[in-house]
């Protein structure tokens, strides 16, 4: 029986370490995403981008359900 290979083979599967690098890369273009769109709601684009990169999808989609803030009562 021949010996079996300890390297991993990536052909098809993806290996934990690529589903984390994939994960990451989606989560940080969501919170880049959630900033700029902040912006269009008269919000801190710099709040929801960091919001968004702490809790991820849930303050995205807070921040597309709640109201837009009125440029009149921004301070």
């Amino acid at each position: 029986m021949p010996a079996r290979s300890t390297r991993r083979r990536s052909l098809g599967r993806m290996t934990v370490e690529n589903l984390a690098a994939v994960v990451s890369l989606m989560w940080l273009s969501v919170a880049i995403l959630a900033g700029g769109f902040a912006r269009t709601r008269n919000r801190s684009a710099w709040t929801w981008f960091l919001l968004t990169l702490l809790f991820g999808p849930i303050a995205a989609f807070l921040l597309v359900v709640w109201p837009p803030v009125d440029r009149a009562t921004r301070a």
